[in-house]
């Protein structure tokens, strides 16, 4: 009756409700909205092998509505395409239209209203052999009125393919409109231009045939934080030249060493004359400014992205490492990875006499670690490659890493309790299966180690993985190299040396009750991961992870048994667990956009967007940012011990401060962006903007008196309203 009982309930974890989170649509060509419709076409009715196609995203917006350029001002995000292409073909990036300004409030944002087509360039290659050529777009963008409401869609489109390109009547038209909206890739014959960098921004010189006159100009960066986007751009004449002048931002995500963005001049006439646009691209000097001639910027035009400058003054790359090392090694102190390191030491006490060499062991144990960072830095820098917006822990944003971390402790707990009578379950705990295969043991005790530390980021982290991820490729593998020697350090002293060991208890009975003693911090980390995936998806989690819980439990159950029943209820479970750890993947129509869901924050903290943070600069008072995600368990042990205490809320209060909270629980594009500009590859992240000057940012460990002690030149006069 009991096993009924449970084959029933697993059944019903295996089953998805009606019309429920399996349910999904079938893309289209198009895709509608309340705000905006955006369809996929093509340039050309057949596509040629070996040449490029043009296809295009066109938007039609309501009236008031907009989309954002690639550089969206003080506010918003871009729109961006997630492809899937045949094997061989491959898509270029979005060309631009030139964008407009868009002030909203105190705010300038630049964008595109109406009707504007993104191109993109399609390469099929000359061996391509299908006579069709299947398109599949994942679209995400924002679209703004007086509210911003994130949308996406996936468009779908398919093109015959023949030996020589067919052109469409039905979209010339439309895309030698995009053409005539893309902005040149030098200025115009006989112009020369030069930048020079001063106190307050840079200044932009135009010196143009004396036949043509200047009325207005606007100036649009290709990267952000940069430049203040709602300055005024103010233009006016020194002797032979039109000068522009440009503010800087208030705080800077780095030196303004370049120039490099789209400028647009409008001929004088009160409006009517014509209006041209094109690429500039020139170094900013502090003296004698360079100058640029349509002959030297020609070709700089980037097809997507523009050109990012180096940040000067940037950490050494010996010191990057050097954090690096340090920050692995602190890793060991930190919760994370506790339980791991615990039953590693216990397995330790328990087998000092095991046969296998423990220099031996200690390099394999070593080589899983910084593998397995290695592997994860390779994942990362995949991802980021190809357009996402990821940082450190960022396996932890997915609600089915989750899951399966939470069943995977719940099985440790298990076996250490006695429940779940098998070594194979978890690397370190002793059995006979371990006995048999010391050196995959040592090497997957690496890899679980590595994985249940990315929750944390100890002091010198974070310097250290935001350097990396600015850093060429193989210069971040080298980093993340040292974070895993550093991590594996310790353990393998230990274990190498028997000198070390000295200090550690002698074995005895003493330790099978502490055995069952370290089954309860895993059970507490099973109830943490549970919570993190409740903020991740809702209520919903009590009833998927119970399901894999409880799948967990069954397959312990079916050890005991013998024959094919122990292999038929041991599969059930094992497919039971994976149904229920998938469950939160599964589509939901279009799924949700990025930074669509913001976790409550109460009354003094506020959620963290672009928008908010100018805001609040823009009023003066001292700005506090708490980057944090709740699988972050350094965030959360600062939040309740530092950032709650009466104390410091007093500070903040005194200082009048703006209290704000970027949630990277679920991956958020704009929270990315953010901490990169910060130097920052993840979380915890503490930044203090002060009313004017360079943001200050602090410790991943806080202390009530750091936390006081930086707010106290924002303090204001008793009795001062």
């Amino acid at each position: 009756m009991t096993l009924r009982l449970l084959l029933l309930l697993l059944f019903a974890c295996l089953v998805p409700p009606a019309g429920g989170a399996w349910a999904t649509t079938a893309p289209a060509a198009e895709a509608r909205t309340p705000h905006a419709s955006v369809v996929l076409v093509a340039e050309q009715a057949t596509a040629a092998r070996g040449a490029t196609t043009w296809v295009g995203l066109r938007f039609r917006l309501q009236p008031n509505w907009h989309i954002y350029w690639q550089n969206p001002g003080d506010s918003g995000y871009p729109p961006s395409i997630a492809w899937e292409l045949p094997r061989g073909v491959s898509a270029g990036d979005i060309r631009w239209p030139t964008p407009e300004r868009l002030p909203v409030g105190p705010l300038t944002n630049f964008g595109h209203t109406g009707e504007v087509t993104l191109a993109v360039p399609i390469s099929v290659p000359a061996a391509y052999a299908a006579g069709e050529l299947p398109l599949l777009a994942r679209v995400r963008w924002l679209v703004c009125e007086d509210v911003c409401i994130p949308e996406s869609a996936t468009l779908a489109l398919t093109l015959p393919v023949s030996a020589v390109a067919r052109p469409d009547p039905a979209r010339v038209a439309a895309f030698a409109e995009a053409r005539a909206r893309w902005p040149a890739v030098a200025a115009p014959a006989g112009w020369r231009l030069s930048a020079a960098r001063h106190d307050s921004g840079a200044s932009l010189r135009l010196e143009t045939p004396s036949a043509v006159v200047i009325d207005a100009a606007s100036f649009f960066p290709f990267d952000e934080g940069l430049m203040d986007a709602a300055a005024e751009q103010k233009l006016h004449r020194q002797g032979e030249e039109q000068v522009l002048e440009l503010r800087a931002a208030a705080v800077p995500v780095a030196p303004w060493s370049r120039l490099a963005g789209v400028l647009v001049v409008q001929a004088a006439g009160a409006g009517t004359g014509p209006r041209q646009s094109f690429v500039v691209d020139l170094p900013l000097a502090t003296a004698a400014a360079s100058r640029s001639s349509p002959a030297s910027a020609a070709g700089r035009a980037p097809a997507g992205v523009g050109t990012a400058s180096a940040a000067d003054g940037s950490l050494p790359f010996l010191v990057v490492v050097l954090l690096a090392l340090a920050g692995g090694a602190l890793l060991n102190l930190m919760p994370c990875v506790f339980p791991v390191l615990s039953i590693k030491l216990l397995a330790l006490m328990q087998h000092e006499d095991e046969p296998f060499p423990a220099r031996q062991h200690a390099l394999l144990y070593s080589a899983g670690v910084v593998g397995s960072f290695l592997a994860l830095a390779a994942l990362l820098l995949a991802l980021r490659a190809a357009g996402a917006s990821l940082g450190w822990g960022f396996q932890l944003q997915s609600p089915v890493v989750i899951g399966l971390l939470a069943m995977l402790f719940f099985a440790l707990g298990l076996s250490l309790s006695g429940a779940l009578p098998i070594g194979s379950i978890a690397a370190d705990v002793p059995g006979t299966w371990r006995r048999r295969h010391p050196k995959v043991d040592a090497l997957a005790s690496g890899g679980l180690a590595v994985l249940v530390a990315s929750p944390c980021t100890g002091p010198f982290m974070g310097a250290a993985l935001g350097a990396a991820l600015t850093l060429p490729a193989a210069q971040t593998l080298l980093v993340f190299a040292a974070l895993g020697i550093g991590m594996a350090l310790p353990f393998a002293l230990l274990v190498r040396h028997p000198a070390l060991r000295r200090w550690l208890p002698r074995p005895g009975p003493w330790m099978e009750r502490l055995k069952e003693f370290l089954a309860l911090p895993l059970y507490a980390t099973v109830v943490w991961l549970g919570w993190v995936l409740a903020e991740q998806i809702g209520t919903t989690a009590v009833l998927t992870l119970g399901c894999g819980l409880l799948a967990v439990g069954l397959l312990a159950w079916s050890l005991r048994l013998a024959g094919w029943r122990r292999r038929g209820v041991a599969t059930l479970a094992l497919l039971a667990a994976l149904a229920a750890a998938l469950w939160p993947a599964l589509p939901v129509g279009d799924g949700v956009a990025p930074g669509a869901r913001q976790t409550h924050t109460g009354d003094t903290w506020q959620p963290w967007t672009p928008a908010a943070l100018a805001t609040a600069r823009a009023s003066q008072r001292p700005v506090f940012v708490d980057f944090t995600a709740a699988w972050c368990v350094t965030c959360q042990l600062n939040k309740r011990l530092v950032l709650e205490r009466s104390e410091v809320l007093a500070a903040f209060a005194s200082a009048d401060a703006v209290l704000l909270r970027a949630d990277w629980t679920r991956q958020d594009p704009a929270i990315t962006a953010e901490l990169a500009r910060l130097e920052r590859g993840g979380v915890p992240v503490y930044a203090l903007y002060p009313p004017s000057g360079e943001v200050t940012l602090m410790p991943e460990i806080l202390s009530p008196t750091m936390v006081i002690d930086a707010l106290r030149p924002y303090r204001r006069p008793a009795g001062d309203t």
